[in-house]
């Protein structure tokens, strides 16, 4: 497994266990403990989690004196970074049309909306780009065990 397969599995596994996390830390507030859910949505806040995908870099550095980026793995960034993209421009406009067709043109939406976007697009990108490049090295390397 090469260094961009390691990074992406260690942040696919970061986002995945905030979002489970968060689902279930909401799930708990608003069912057990008995919170409106307008409150218990503060459960969110284990999506801070994500930024322990940025010690990614940190934690898989490159080897020396061994080549760890060759054109196969150029090719393979730019394809996950353009199927990222792509996918996060579609859902960053959906999220900025929906509010507009429901409320009209002269809806109100608050700004704290507007911070959920940038994080949630963050969230996206990461998550995507992660899938697609674990998803173009294929499962597993010619030869490697299971």
């Amino acid at each position: 497994m090469n260094r961009a397969q390691k990074i992406a599995r260690f942040n696919l596994i970061v986002i995945m266990t905030a979002l489970v996390i968060s689902a279930i830390a909401v799930s708990v507030l608003h069912f057990v403990v008995g919170l409106q859910m307008r409150r218990a949505l503060g459960g969110f806040g284990f999506i801070g989690i994500c930024g322990l995908t940025g010690l990614s870099q940190l934690l898989y550095k490159k080897e020396r004196d061994k080549v760890s980026f060759d054109e196969r793995d150029l090719m393979i960034l730019r394809r996950a970074s353009l199927g990222a993209y792509s996918i996060f421009w579609f859902l960053f406009v959906l999220a900025a049309m929906i509010p507009f067709v429901v409320m009209g043109p002269k809806g109100a939406v608050s700004v704290k909306y507007l911070a959920a976007m940038v994080f949630g697009g963050m969230i996206v990108v990461v998550l995507v780009q992660s899938i697609i490049t674990l998803e173009l090295y294929g499962c597993r390397e010619k030869g490697e065990k299971p």
